[in-house]
């Protein structure tokens, strides 16, 4: 096993040691970073060890703001993605990592039930893709018409879910993954994405950070969020209410070039097309 702390910390160097805060703001369902590089936003992970927040990040360095992510107060791990995406979730540097311009949808719960519905057609002896949710999203009705769909939560919220640990059990077979982006402040995110390299594997939400390390990790598709309306992100999480559907985000899809070929074609690709895809990726 890789290193789990590399992922964390190659995320972490990409960020420019002289870009300093201006803004830390933590509401009740999510926190931002604004920066000079710009604003990032991430959803608000309680729980873990109790390490409490620092106070007085204004003017400091985003970086020593991002190493936060690597906490086990899972509540200043949220801040330190936030700062993340304050540098790495900025539409300028999202066209070198494979941004889909031509994208019909940016929600992968769209998005992704053609792809299942082709895998599916690909199944010579009638059985059903498996796809495997870790986090609790709605709307699943449209890939589960293709896929038989396992929703994997900590803490469950219908009787069907299962507990988080059955990912060791499901995800190695899986043909279809998608993991919510908090899944990084958790700390589960590296050993989720080693478990799925043989799956078409997606990361999604308003946390997802967009950069090359998590690509390079085995994440096929990252459906993140850039903070269009940095005034109005900030308003919306000062007063606890939902970022989605506020206007403050625009939402964004970016694909290796395995995960743009399940988009165009048939099936998705096996474990040869998502070597080759890493591979195109690293040069």
């Amino acid at each position: 096993m890789t290193d789990a702390w590399s992922l964390y910390d190659r995320m972490i160097a990409q960020v420019p040691e002289d870009a300093l805060v201006r803004r830390v703001v933590m509401g009740a369902h999510h926190c931002l970073v604004e920066a000079e590089c710009g604003t990032g936003v991430a959803a608000l992970h309680r729980g873990g060890a109790r390490l409490r927040m620092e106070r007085g990040w204004a003017g400091r360095p985003l970086r020593e703001l991002a190493a936060g992510a690597k906490s086990w107060d899972f509540e200043v791990a949220s801040v330190g993605v936030a700062a993340l995406n304050a540098w790495h979730n900025q539409r300028g540097r999202l066209g070198a990592l494979g941004l889909v311009e031509d994208a019909e949808s940016t929600d992968p719960f769209v998005f992704l039930a053609p792809v299942a519905a082709r895998m599916a057609a690909e199944k010579s002896d009638g059985s059903r893709p498996r796809a495997v949710v870790v986090g609790h999203f709605p709307h699943l009705a449209a890939i589960a018409e293709h896929a038989d769909v396992v929703v994997l939560e900590r803490s469950a919220r219908a009787d069907t879910d299962l507990p988080d640990t059955a990912c060791e059990y499901l995800l190695p077979g899986a043909d279809l993954v998608v993991m919510t982006g908090m899944t990084l402040a958790n700390k589960t995110m590296p050993r989720l994405l080693e478990l799925s390299r043989g799956a078409l594997t997606c990361v999604v939400g308003p946390s997802a950070t967009i950069c090359a390390p998590v690509l390079e990790a085995g994440a096929d598709l990252v459906a993140g969020s850039v903070v269009a309306d940095a005034e109005l992100a900030r308003e919306v999480v000062t007063c606890g209410a939902a970022l989605h559907g506020s206007g403050a985000l625009e939402h964004v899809l970016v694909a290796t070039p395995r995960g743009r070929a399940a988009l165009a074609s048939p099936g998705g690709g096996g474990d040869g097309a998502h070597a080759q895809a890493a591979g195109e990726l690293l040069d």
